[in-house]
This record gives structure tokens, C-alpha cells and sequence, in this order.
């Protein structure tokens, strides 16, 4: 696989390997370093170290080394909502990793679809089927493609955010708005890359709508329509502005709740073949009821 960027003025002097990690979400800064020594990168068609500086205007051509593994199955039970030819909509429950992270992990749901022998997109030999993500603790209703046809298809979708999606969580603190936006650039973290944070220097636009569905005692139950789809946005953006969710190990506060209250309830696409506007939900999970009746 092949791609292609332009280098802004806003990364002027920039290193390679940090452009690079910052426009390459999905790919850590030490397999970006592997690409470049091993002569995958090309700045305006020159090999160049990682700690070149880059200059506006100047075209990076990125070539991604084919993943030769093969995914093991996994033998685990999956909740389909929803299947025809082209796409599976399922149920994925709280602390199932979505793809293998890396090579011989096999606890995921990509692989537990592999052990039903279900028929997956080809396009990534890691992450077969998935057109987008939801984090290991977060429960909730997901979609993935069956082959490249209809891959290409909902990637536009997210991509051009067609897409609906509503999540509901529970949140520390009192919200005193029925309604409000949330319009907070992020960025991954510097010091550490697997977290993201609220910036306003070279981040990306993301934007979540609130709606106070109940207040609790200290506490308030939400409804969340992300109109973007940037990673642990829900999650930062909550922490930011002062209501972290309840569980949340990574960006809140300590509580007794074992699992993220956080829930991806509703999804609706255009049908890849048939292009009507599906929609699909999934049940909130009991562990919401349970902190509701105890902060009632």
C-alpha cells in the first residue's frame, strides 16, 4: 500500500519521522522510524533519514511493507445484528481489542469473526473487514465490510462523516445545560502516543454534540453525537471539560466502576449496494442501569 502527502507550512522544519507520526494515526513512531531506514519513504523522491527537516511544498511518498502473518482464529461468541453480502453490524462488548495491535495478537474480534468463518474485506492483513474502530473498553454497535467493494464504500462515508452515530455515557460532575457543543481540536499526546489531548497547534478538528438525557447525583447521564471521529474523542473531550466518564482508566478519575460507561448505541450508513440509509442500535448494557439506580 502506498501514500502520498504534501508538506504544509505549518510543518516547516519539521523532522520526517514526527511529520510523519503526527499525519499517520494509525502507525507508532517506532514502525514509522522501521519504514523510513528500511527505505520506504521518499521525500519529492529522495531517501531521507528521520530527523530531516521538511520544507512547505515537499511531496512524501510513503510505502507500507506487505504483512505476510496469518490471523489465528479465535474462538469466542459475537452478536450479529445484521448480515447480507456485503456488511456485518454487530454487537461489540466492552474489553474486546477490535483488530490485532500487532503481530500474534489474536484475542480480538477481527479474529473471532475469522473463527466463525466469516467473509472479510482484504484491504489490511491485520485488520481485515474494519472500516472503523471503537476503543477495547467501549460497548456498542459496529460495522464492517465484507469486501472491497463496500470497504471503500463506508471508509468515504466515515471519511466524508455521512455516517451517524450516537453514544450514550455517565459522567462525573453537574452539567447545568440541557444541550451544548463541543468544538476542541486534538492531538496526540507527545509524551505519550497512545493518549490524545485538547491542542490548538497542528491538531485536527473535532466536534461532539452533548444532550443531558438525566442527572444524577454527582453525576449526569448523556447522549453524544461526535460529528468527527478523531481517536478517544468523547473520551478527552468530556475530561476537558471537567465531566471525565465514569471508568474511564485512561483519562479520568479514580471510582469503583470497573468498566468505561461509555456505549455506541446507534449507527446508520448508506448500504453500499443498495444506497438507502440503514440504521442499527444496540441495547445499553446493564452496567448502565446499575450506576444509574445507584446515583439516583
Amino acid at each position: 500500500m502506498k501514500k502520498e502527502l504534501t508538506v504544509t507550512a505549518d510543518s516547516q522544519g519539521m523532522r520526517l519521522d514526527k511529520f510523519l507520526t503526527k499525519n499517520l494515526e494509525d502507525i507508532s513512531r517506532s514502525k514509522i522510524n522501521v519504514i523510513i531506514l528500511g527505505e520506504g519513504v521518499t521525500v519529492d523522491g529522495i531517501k531521507r533519514k528521520p530527523s530531516f527537516a521538511l520544507k512547505p511544498g515537499q511531496r512524501i511518498e510513503v510505502i507500507f511493507p506487505q504483512e505476510t502473518n496469518q490471523l489465528k482464529p479465535f474462538k469466542r461468541k459475537i452478536d450479529i445484528l445484521y448480515e447480507d453480502e456485503d456488511v456485518i453490524v454487530l454487537f461489540k462488548p466492552s474489553g474486546l481489542v477490535v483488530h490485532p495491535p500487532q503481530e500474534h495478537y489474536y484475542k480480538t474480534l477481527v479474529n473471532a469473526l475469522l473463527y466463525l468463518k466469516k467473509q472479510l474485506s482484504c484491504r489490511g492483513s491485520l485488520r481485515p473487514g474494519v472500516v472503523h474502530r471503537l476503543d477495547k473498553e467501549t460497548s456498542g454497535v459496529m460495522v464492517l465490510a465484507k469486501n472491497d467493494y463496500s470497504h471503500n464504500s463506508l471508509v468515504e462515508q466515515f471519511k466524508s462523516r455521512k455516517v451517524k452515530k450516537e453514544y450514550v455515557a455517565c459522567v462525573w460532575g453537574q452539567i447545568e445545560k440541557d444541550k451544548f457543543n463541543i468544538d476542541l481540536p486534538l492531538i496526540r499526546d507527545s509524551k505519550n502516543r497512545l493518549k490524545m489531548k485538547v491542542s490548538f497547534l497542528g491538531s485536527k478538528k473535532a466536534y461532539t454534540k452533548v444532550e443531558v438525557l438525566r442527572r444524577l447525583k454527582s453525576a449526569a447521564y448523556l447522549l453524544l453525537r461526535p460529528a468527527t471521529g478523531r481517536m478517544h474523542q468523547l473520551r478527552v473531550h468530556l475530561k476537558f471539560m471537567g465531566y471525565p466518564i465514569v471508568g474511564d482508566k485512561k483519562y479520568g478519575i479514580k471510582d469503583s466502576s470497573k468498566e468505561l460507561l461509555l456505549h455506541a448505541k446507534t449507527l446508520g450508513f448508506f448500504h453500499p449496494r443498495s444506497k438507502e440509509f440503514v440504521e442499527f442500535s444496540a441495547p445499553v448494557p446493564e452496567r448502565f442501569d446499575a450506576f444509574i439506580r445507584e446515583h439516583i
